[in-house]
């Protein structure tokens, strides 16, 4: 009878042992499958809400060691779907106009009207270059689109006092100034608010969204930065004004319209 009581202790304990083991791989199992991957993270920042048309007044600072320039600028973009148009129209201290066209799939076309007339297309290997002397390259000033690339998740990371995603991005099509990126995304909101930019030579510039706002219920970043990581300068835009949804011209944003 003592060796049968002995059993039934021993299988006791192997049945809550096998028990705790379960609930402990259960706990992992579930704790793994709630990770987010780098692909649910970047769709919840597309679904966040966009606005069909944006006009707006900024002014751009570039900061080249003790050198300081400021230009002043309109913006005009309208949403076809899933292609986008912009135009933007600097007024100070010289005109400049330059149109942007972007496309899922496809590198952005893109054209530049100097101040003394001359309208000419910019070309897929001078997408690297400065956008009107600035920090930007012609290439930023173009609309990612998420399946242009392959993402992963790589944990959290605080920016500015903020709980973000971490999520490193790798080109898919087009040619891509950029090799890859590191994103955070704000767990708050999903609201990009940093992207590290890594050329093939590495990690050369980064770029910060700040004074984020809601207006009209679209997340918007009214102070814009993009600076490199060599020690050579940035360059910020601050957004005066801005209106979502009002008129946009389709003309306006043609080719044509730039004559």
């Amino acid at each position: 009878m003592e060796k049968a009581y002995n059993e039934e202790i021993t299988m006791n304990i192997k049945i809550k042992l096998i028990t705790v083991i379960g609930a402990v791989a259960v706990t992992c199992l579930s704790l793994f499958a709630s990770e987010p991957s780098g692909l649910s993270i970047m769709q919840k920042n597309d679904a966040l809400r966009e606005p069909e048309t944006t006009v707006s007044e900024s002014v751009m600072v570039i900061l080249k060691g003790k050198t300081q320039e400021k230009k002043e600028f309109r913006m005009a973009m309208k949403k076809y779907g899933d292609k986008t148009r912009s135009r933007s129209t600097f007024t100070s201290p010289t005109r400049i106009e330059f149109l942007n066209w972007s496309e899922p799939g496809k590198d952005s076309l893109q054209w530049i009207k100097l101040s003394g007339g001359t309208i000419r297309k910019i070309a897929s290997s001078e997408k690297g270059g400065a956008f009107v002397g600035s920090h930007f390259y012609y290439e930023d000033i173009g609309f990612r689109d998420i399946s242009d690339y392959s993402y992963t998740y790589k944990g959290e990371k605080q920016e500015a006092g903020e709980n973000c995603y971490l999520v490193k991005a790798v080109k898919k099509v087009g040619t891509k100034v950029y090799e890859k990126s590191l994103i955070y995304v704000r767990k708050s909101d999903y609201f990009i608010v940093r992207i590290d930019l890594f050329e093939k030579k590495g990690h050369t510039k980064t770029f910060r969204t700040e004074k984020i706002e809601t207006i009209n219920g679209i997340l918007t970043a009214r102070k814009i930065v993009m600076e490199r990581t060599d020690g050579k300068g940035k360059s910020l835009i601050y957004i005066k004004k801005i209106a979502y949804n009002t008129r946009v011209s389709d003309k306006f944003l043609t080719r044509e319209g730039l004559d």
